[in-house]
């Protein structure tokens, strides 16, 4: 998978909404896309609805975007990110949060 970091620096709650919601078509959401966002975030939107995918580091929102992309919020050595990625089985999850993980490992 690539990697495409949306915004630089870590979004605020303004601007993560922002992006959250930047389109649901092709041309604005694809899985790979990224941003830095907080902690407060990160734990807000855990709350909202029941992840459909969890792990020690990660979950995913259990609304989609489109017919497979779904937002999946990771935490990685202390920081927060929210990922778009393409989800038809719970392998696709585990998947892309191991591949991001190693991804913004050597990234940053």
């Amino acid at each position: 998978m690539q990697f495409t970091n949306l915004h630089d620096g870590v979004a605020d709650y303004d601007q993560t909404f922002a992006l959250i919601n930047r389109g649901y078509t092709a041309d604005k959401r694809s899985a790979g896309q990224f941003f830095e966002t907080t902690e407060e975030i990160y734990s807000y939107f855990l709350t909202v609805l029941p992840p459909l995918d969890f792990s020690r580091d990660a979950y995913s929102m259990s609304e989609f975007s489109t017919d497979t992309l779904t937002d999946c919020f990771v935490h990685h050595r202390g920081r927060f990110f929210c990922l778009c990625i393409s989800r038809r089985t719970s392998h696709n999850f585990t998947d892309a949060v191991r591949d991001f993980q190693a991804h913004i490992g050597g990234a940053f």
